[in-house]
């Protein structure tokens, strides 16, 4: 046994973060499957045993968000490690009851909503993290197009998607960064940490057919590959904060996990501070 900890993962009831959750559990963590779908989250709990714990959360719903944070803290879970691994790619583009693109609010206003609901139950703790898991595709937008921030198109063409994918990568990976900065500069213990899982075997590409085809062919490396630089985030104590976590070979499908360089777009800081402030206009939140 290596761990007492306690980890939050969301989107753990199948793929990457159900792997994740496995060995995490295998090495005594405590692990909480922060899931959408109910009964899947509950056939989750029931694999892993008792060191886990499903609780529902709707990442695209801020009421499930704030009822998910409200719940942590009326069991009183100490809480050491926020992954926040749930994403879509490719999925229908609509808007919510909120007025909020789907794709964009699940992979990225999110992951800026539930850490920062959760960062002082994160602080208590020493050596507390939050991984914040970004893709490959964050490398493929070559210059900042605002018009994707809360984006209000209703194009439902496989380029728009893919695009807007990227988009939300590129957003969450320069949001790690800033987090990683403002906490540093709060004096607050917490480190914020991006990673990206390469290409693997999963079921990210289930809304377009050739995309599933893709993530289920024999030639891509195995899910459990793709959560090296997760795990390489949580647990390598020599990480400062703000660091990518990738993989060390050319294309970054799969490796060992290395300290990467991110999107050069990542390296502006007033970049990364005006998608802050445009975040924190949206939500009404901030650190």
């Amino acid at each position: 046994m290596k761990s007492n900890k306690t980890v939050i993962i969301t989107g753990s009831n199948s793929g990457i973060g159900f792997e994740l959750a496995k060995k995490l559990i295998s090495e005594n963590y405590f692990v909480i499957l922060a899931c959408r779908n109910r009964k899947k989250g509950l056939d989750a709990e029931k694999r892993l045993g008792i060191r886990s714990k499903f609780i529902e959360i709707d990442l695209s719903n801020y009421e499930s968000i704030d009822t998910f944070s409200r719940q942590i803290r009326h069991e009183k879970l100490n809480i050491n490690y926020l992954v926040n691994n749930a994403g879509v790619m490719f999925h229908p583009n609509y808007f919510l009851k909120n007025g909020i693109n789907v794709t964009f609010f699940i992979n990225y206003i999110g992951y800026y909503y539930l850490s920062l609901k959760l960062i002082d139950l994160l602080e208590k703790n020493s050596n507390s993290k939050i991984i914040n898991v970004s893709s490959i595709s964050s490398y493929s937008v070559k210059s900042l197009d605002w018009n994707f921030f809360n984006p209000n198109k209703t194009h439902n063409n496989l380029k728009y998607k893919r695009e807007l994918y990227s988009y939300t990568n590129l957003f969450r990976l320069m949001f790690s960064i800033e987090l990683s900065n403002k906490l540093r500069q709060r004096g607050f213990k917490t480190k914020s940490i991006a990673c990206h899982p390469g290409v693997v075997k999963s079921s990210l590409g289930r809304y377009v057919w050739i995309s599933k085809l893709i993530y289920s062919l024999p030639i891509l490396p195995p899910t459990i590959i793709g959560i090296k630089p997760i795990y390489e985030s949580m647990t390598n104590q020599h990480l400062n904060g703000g660091e990518f976590i990738g993989f060390d070979t050319k294309n970054q499908w799969k490796g060992n996990p290395v300290i990467v360089d991110p999107n050069p777009i990542c390296n502006d800081g007033e970049l990364r501070n005006l998608l802050w402030e445009k975040t924190q206009e949206l939500t009404g939140i901030n650190l």
